[in-house]
């Protein structure tokens, strides 16, 4: 019969690491030296204008661009987010160590500005800062202290919704949903939704687009 003797330890140095990992903010793996940023758009998209230092390989020709990634720290991203999701999903079962950038927006404000330092984490209220406002696309970031708040509210086009920190309760139609770091969530438009800190420090950013 073999030993379990160092199973748990094992186990638990295994989830430590694991969780380490996953806690590293997305901003720091973004704007660190090793990251590859991976555009995962189609040709044409990445030409009209892409990330900073970012290479383009399209969503349907990442699984035969595998081996270029491997043992590199990749961070994928797209327009709205569902390519770069199928991206990650490929790279991640193919052992590449991958994060999900989620939008070219999102990468691109999180390259530019540490909005930690624009927003507070308080228990009564959301603080919001404004990254960017335009007549096509408005995207904000919103910081929650544990048990905040963002009251009930609409939005006039679709949003994408991005947890960088934290987690949070997601409400909508009657509904709730568990958001945690890096998950995203696309918000329909004109339905009513409200969002609730449950961690001390909760960071989430809402981009909403008329191209959506």
């Amino acid at each position: 019969m073999k030993s379990t003797k160092f199973l748990f330890p094992l186990i638990l140095l295994l989830s430590f690491f694991t969780s380490v990992a996953r806690a590293q903010s997305l901003s720091e793996v973004i704007n660190s030296k090793d990251a590859v940023l991976v555009d995962v758009r189609s040709e044409k998209e990445f030409d009209e204008g892409s990330v900073k230092g970012a290479i383009n390989i399209p969503v349907d020709t990442i699984d035969k661009q595998v081996y270029q990634l491997k043992g590199k720290k990749v961070v994928v991203f797209c327009r709205s987010g569902k390519r770069a999701e199928k991206a990650y999903q490929i790279l991640k079962k193919q052992g590449v160590n991958v994060y999900n950038g989620k939008t070219v927006d999102n990468v691109k404000m999180l390259q530019k500005s540490n909005i930690i330092q624009k927003v507070k984490f308080l228990k009564d209220k959301p603080s919001v800062f404004v990254i960017k406002s335009g007549s096509t696309a408005k995207q904000v970031a919103v910081a929650l202290g544990k048990d905040a708040v963002l009251p009930n509210h609409t939005t006039s086009e679709p949003a994408l919704l991005v947890v960088l920190r934290g987690k949070v309760k997601f409400i909508i139609a009657g509904e709730e949903i568990l958001l945690n770091t890096y998950d995203t969530y696309h918000i329909p438009a004109d339905i009513e939704h409200e969002l609730v800190g449950l961690d001390k420090e909760n960071l989430f950013t809402v981009t909403k687009s008329k191209d959506w």
